[in-house]
C-alpha cells in the first residue's frame, strides 16, 4: 500500500498563498467556536502568562545570603555544662517572648479605641 505524499516539505519555502490560506482556515475554524470556548481559552491563556510571569519575575529577584551561626561545643562537656546552657538560653527566649509580648500590648491600646 503505497504512502500519502503530503504537499508539505521542509525545505520548500512557503508561499503567500498558502499563508493567506492557513488564516482563513484559522478564520473558518474560529468562526465555529462558541463564546463558551473564547473564555475557557482566554482563562487558560491568562494563567500560563501568569505563571511565566511568575517565575520571570522571581528569577530577577536577588535574596541576601543568609547566614546562619552555629556553636560548636566539646565532646567531652557534662550533663550539668548542657543543662546550664538550656537554661540559660531558655532565660533569654523568656525575656525577648516578654519584650514582644509587651510591645504588642501597647500596640493594643494604642489602637484599641478605632473600633
Amino acid at each position: 500500500m503505497p504512502m500519502a505524499r503530503s504537499s508539505f516539505s521542509p525545505f520548500k519555502p512557503p508561499s503567500p498563498r498558502r499563508f493567506v490560506a492557513g488564516f482563513r482556515d484559522l478564520g473558518f475554524f474560529l468562526k465555529t467556536r462558541t463564546r463558551t470556548d473564547y473564555v475557557i481559552a482566554a482563562i487558560a491563556a491568562s494563567m500560563t502568562i501568569f505563571i511565566i510571569f511568575a517565575f520571570w519575575h522571581d528569577s530577577s529577584y536577588k535574596a541576601e545570603p543568609q547566614i546562619i551561626y552555629v556553636q560548636n561545643w566539646p565532646a567531652n562537656r557534662t550533663d550539668d555544662q548542657i543543662r546550664a546552657d538550656q537554661k540559660k538560653d531558655r532565660i533569654a527566649r523568656q525575656q525577648a517572648e516578654a519584650e514582644r509580648k509587651a510591645v504588642f500590648q501597647k500596640m493594643q491600646k494604642a489602637t484599641s479605641g478605632w473600633l
